[in-house]
């Protein structure tokens, strides 16, 4: 999210604190690094997979995955989403993906999520600066489908949320409001529903709830003495 000179200033002073930047470098287990003589390992290495919604149409022409077209844009790489865009989610990470869409030259750019705007997970200055560029909200909705034509995106059939919840397990319990089918048109839609890490399964560690790992929270260390874990891996 950062222009590339600051984040090379931020790297300069990490690095004048004496730390050591290897890069390019894949770590295959926490056992080979410890066997080198390291005392601790911490693992930080973030939640960079995409998700998707297990609705109908989500494999479309025109669906993007919010980390990937984040990523692709900041390549430099040309992205064509059309007029308009839709935005499944109301995190920092949505309004991202919204605000980038308008800036690639979207003209109609929606942001729809399950929460209403008192509990929107977005930070107040992202919502207020979203709305600034031209974000429209569209708070309390479910959806049902990806609606398409000829096999590319079409827009988001929605329906509206009188309630909503989680359960024990973080699974969220939807109440509808009757007869309140509608769809919202889009020529790309972006799912930004949450992120999850990726191969995790190579430090054999046991993993807890999205491919997370568990911690103590009081010392952040994993299952496995030595091993640590932050950020959003955890």
């Amino acid at each position: 999210r950062l222009p590339t000179g600051i984040i090379a200033d931020e790297i300069k002073e990490i690095e004048a604190a004496g730390v050591e930047i290897r890069c390019n470098s894949r770590v295959e287990s926490t056992d080979s690094l410890l066997a080198e003589g390291y005392s601790a390992v911490l693992i930080a290495i973030g939640a960079h997979q995409g998700v998707k919604l297990p609705i109908p149409g989500a494999d479309l022409e025109g669906v993007l995955l919010n980390v990937d077209f984040l990523r692709e844009v900041r390549l430099g790489n040309r992205i064509d989403v059309g007029q308009r865009v839709v935005v499944l989610g109301g995190g920092n990470v949505a309004f991202d993906c919204a605000r980038v869409a308008r800036r690639l030259g979207a003209a109609d750019v929606r942001s729809a999520c399950l929460e209403s705007r008192e509990k929107m997970t977005a930070s107040a200055e992202e919502i207020a600066q979203g709305e600034e560029e031209g974000i429209i909200i569209h708070n309390s909705r479910t959806f049902v489908a990806v609606a398409g034509q000829d096999g590319r995106v079409a827009g988001v059939e929605c329906l509206d949320v009188a309630a909503f919840s989680f359960d024990e397990n973080g699974r969220p319990q939807i109440q509808t409001v009757a007869s309140s089918e509608h769809t919202l048109p889009a020529d790309t839609v972006i799912f930004a529903v949450g992120q999850r890490p990726l191969n995790v399964e190579s430090f054999g560690l046991s993993t807890g709830r999205g491919n997370t790992l568990p911690v103590d929270p009081e010392t952040m260390e994993t299952g496995r003495k030595g091993v640590f874990a932050a950020g959003d891996i955890v």
